[in-house]
């Protein structure tokens, strides 16, 4: 793909007299205070609504905006909302609007990046920013789509988004989960609807040779955790005849993966009643049963009422971390939960420990676990540190975007 205005970083031009210059008359004009385009010139998305000198608040929460410098020297086209902090989220550098011919072609380049990543038929189709479609998440279920909208942008563009997902994939059905709390923070309500096609009853996402049952309407996220892929067949690998307890285990990702692995035992531990029937379903379908079981109860409270010592622990807990103020409080949570899980694992055994917050920074969760060992007195050693599987791209100019972050554990 070549370098062109739509793609690459917009120079800054000198306008002609009367400020605006050629930038498209259609869109309302956001002209940022001086200085601030600097971040933007070099990849950020993001506009913060303190680096607006003008032009905001006129603004319908999810139009289209021209982002301009100082001097009118135009920045790119995005989304915005006068109401949230991240004033706007910019799809295109220079001048150009987003258009279905636009997001069309941001489909097919995701789309045939997940192909060359020869992923099948389960996989996330577009993630976010990392896929130049702020707001917008997408992920394959077979011959299903779950698509979420997390703004007030990607609720404007929808008209545009779902007939272009119709077109290129042919999907039996479409699934539209507005309900993320993501979008409480954009002003916006919640809802979930089968906006194409008829919902089957026992959905499923493939994995590795495995079919997992998966919650399309109410299940968290789109309905399974199609990030930890790759942490998935790692653990897996270091299963067999092992027993492995799977805390935080949602519909049963790693406690089947382990399972078919070879594992000795597999427990999944939940506190969600319907996550866990359907990681049994799937766990008779996969013909499982007699190795996995699951139990309901809070993480927390289980490590502390059990003596029980695993050679195999895996730690996959929901994000403590829902903004910065919270920043402090979910870092003592987990230290308290990976102190509880390092005394639970047998000298010499390994756990898998992750955080899907991206408030925390991956030298801070090693600061916290370093924290946990020393406050347990289990020294470990780390043999790996990892991230999200790569359907879910990452922008270098956006290090928090890369929020899952996973630790592979030796304990002493």
């Amino acid at each position: 793909m070549g370098p062109n205005e739509e793609f690459s970083p917009a120079p800054s031009p000198q306008p002609p007299p009367g400020g605006r210059g050629s930038n498209d008359p259609a869109l309302p004009t956001v002209t940022l205070r001086k200085g601030e385009e600097r971040r933007l010139r070099l990849g950020h998305p993001w506009v913060y609504s303190n680096e607006v000198a003008d032009g905001l608040k006129e603004v319908t929460a999810g139009a289209q905006v021209q982002v301009v410098d100082h001097r009118g020297g135009p920045i790119g086209v995005g989304t915005a909302n006068p109401h949230t902090l991240i004033a706007v989220r910019l799809f295109t550098r220079g001048r150009k609007a987003v258009d279905g011919d636009l997001v069309g072609r941001r489909l097919v380049a995701a789309r045939e990046l997940r192909e060359a990543l020869g992923l099948g038929d389960t996989y996330r189709w577009v993630h976010s920013e990392g896929d130049r479609l702020p707001g917008l998440i997408v992920d394959r279920y077979d011959d299903g789509l779950v698509a979420q909208s997390l703004t007030a942008g990607v609720d404007a563009l929808w008209p545009l988004i779902l007939p272009a997902l119709v077109e290129q994939a042919s999907p039996a059905w479409v699934v539209l989960r507005a309900d993320s709390p993501f979008r409480s923070l954009e002003g916006l309500e919640s809802r979930v609807e089968v906006v194409h096609g008829r919902l089957p009853e026992a959905p499923v996402a493939h994995e590795a040779g495995l079919a997992y049952r998966c919650d399309a309407l109410a299940g968290q996220k789109t309905g399974f955790f199609l990030d930890q892929r790759e942490n998935r067949a790692r653990w897996r690998g270091l299963a067999a005849g092992h027993a492995c307890l799977d805390l935080f285990c949602h519909t049963g990702g790693f406690t089947l993966a382990v399972a078919a692995g070879g594992a000795s035992e597999s427990l999944g531990v939940d506190s969600s009643e319907p996550a866990l029937a359907l990681a049994r379903e799937s766990a008779e379908r996969n013909g499982l049963a007699a190795i996995c079981r699951f139990e309901r109860a809070d993480a927390f409270d289980y490590l502390r009422g059990s003596e029980r010592q695993w050679p195999r622990v895996n730690l996959d807990p929901p994000a403590f971390i829902k903004s910065r103020a919270k920043v402090k409080e979910g870092i003592a949570g987990y230290q308290r939960l990976n102190a509880l899980a390092l005394s639970r694992v047998t000298p010499g055994g390994l756990m898998m420990t992750a955080s899907c917050s991206h408030h925390l920074s991956d030298d801070e969760f090693v600061k916290l676990v370093a924290r946990a060992a020393a406050e347990v007195k289990r020294p470990v050693q780390i043999l790996g540190r990892f991230g999200a599987a790569p359907d879910h791209p990452t922008l270098p100019a956006i290090p928090e975007s890369a929020y899952l972050k996973s630790l592979l554990l030796r304990v002493m």
